[in-house]
């Protein structure tokens, strides 16, 4: 196969569809007969092309221009190298291969699918320009010889928008189980000052659809049956004050913990600190959580996870097997959940272990790349 992956959302911009772009990216090309990434130029983007085993072709475009901006590369790929097929980390880049495809360039066009970009509505406020975004949207989906949604909430977006069910596979996203792996965080436990203490953990960007507020909510309820606990919030956003607001409210302040934006070599770190991660995204289209990689990432450090029914995250936890999951918005639902894996042992460590197990046989970039490699050969 002779594959060129294309996306605007690739490192070194951060981000969900980044991360799954550049583990798919390491991956596919030590399966392909030719493999190559065509991504926006940014900032430091020469260490993170060095770290790839395949050619990376950056374009200098806004994130909104790149599509089109891209299509010279992709039509030029195609006819001197021989790129037949696009993969495309979502659909918005594919305006520029519909175009390359009508001067000679890839015949084949697959789309992966996330959310909230299914969901998005830029030009609503006006009619035309709206009905315009929408109408190239629905074309591009509809062109696409393949569709890979990350989760079944994905999926079902796809069939709103009118897209025949047998073009749409479900290919989960997934994680490394190499990286992020059961590991010793006594030292960071000392560093924080957290002796014996229960710790539940978010890490996340701090916006309001992520439910930290419930979060907080719950951990009130949870404080007079475990006054040993501590909550741990990763991450940045201009939900911070309301947050830290609501905290000093309920009485919170020495038992909630505001990190910051973390850097990803510390991730791991934090998950092995915790005894229970917890993320109770809401629904607030059009953000929307499509999957949830956090939840696979503290699963693969052995830790049970606490998800809302909401988006793709039951896709992500598997209620009862890997971590539980509540209704959103309901604080007591969760602070029970929270009890349940903060005051037996056994059941978190049970969830933990089936996490890990999980993300090694089903749930890693690994098994992801098979999935994808294999659905696309099977139609070119």
């Amino acid at each position: 196969m002779h594959l060129l992956l294309i996306s605007q959302d690739f490192p070194p911009d951060v981000g969900g569809i980044q991360t799954y772009a550049y583990e798919l990216a390491r991956r596919l090309a030590t399966r392909c007969e030719d493999f190559a990434v065509v991504a926006p130029a940014r900032p430091g983007a020469d260490a993170v092309d060095a770290s790839l085993p395949c050619d990376v072709f950056r374009v200098r475009a806004s994130y909104n221009t790149f599509g089109l901006k891209a299509w010279r590369t992709v039509r030029r790929l195609a006819r001197q190298r021989g790129f037949d097929t696009v993969f495309h980390a979502q659909w918005s880049s594919g305006v520029g291969s519909l175009l390359a495809r009508r001067f000679g360039g890839p015949r084949r066009l697959f789309v992966a699918a996330h959310g909230r970009e299914l969901l998005l509505e830029p030009m609503a406020g006006i009619p035309l320009l709206g009905r315009l975004y929408n109408g190239i949207r629905t074309h591009v989906l509809h062109e696409a010889d393949g569709l890979f949604p990350v989760s079944h909430f994905t999926r079902a977006l796809l069939l709103d928008l009118g897209l025949p069910a047998e073009c749409i596979t479900v290919i989960r996203n997934g994680t490394d189980p190499v990286y992020f792996h059961p590991m010793n965080a006594e030292t960071l436990r000392d560093d924080l000052g957290l002796d014996h203490q229960k710790v539940i953990l978010t890490i996340s960007r701090l916006v309001p659809r992520k439910g930290i507020d419930t979060v907080l909510r719950a951990l009130a309820r949870i404080v007079p049956h475990r006054p040993d606990v501590r909550y741990l919030i990763g991450g940045s956003g201009p939900d911070r004050e309301r947050l830290e607001t609501l905290a000093r409210t309920l009485n919170l302040t020495d038992r909630v913990h505001f990190l910051g934006k973390l850097p990803r070599d510390e991730l791991r770190r934090y998950y092995n600190v915790c005894d229970v991660f917890v993320m109770p995204s809401r629904e607030e289209k059009p953000y929307v959580e499509g999957f949830g990689i956090a939840f696979l990432e503290a699963n693969a450090c052995g830790k049970p996870v606490v998800g809302a029914r909401s988006g793709g995250i039951p896709d992500a936890v598997q209620d009862g097997v890997t971590g539980l999951l509540v209704e959103p918005d309901d604080d007591g639902a969760l602070a029970d959940a929270l009890l349940r894996l903060l005051t037996d042992a056994s059941l978190a460590a049970r969830l933990g272990q089936n996490g890990r197990r999980r993300v090694e046989e089903e749930a890693s970039w690994d098994h992801v790349a098979d999935q994808l490699y294999q659905a696309i050969a099977g139609q070119v």
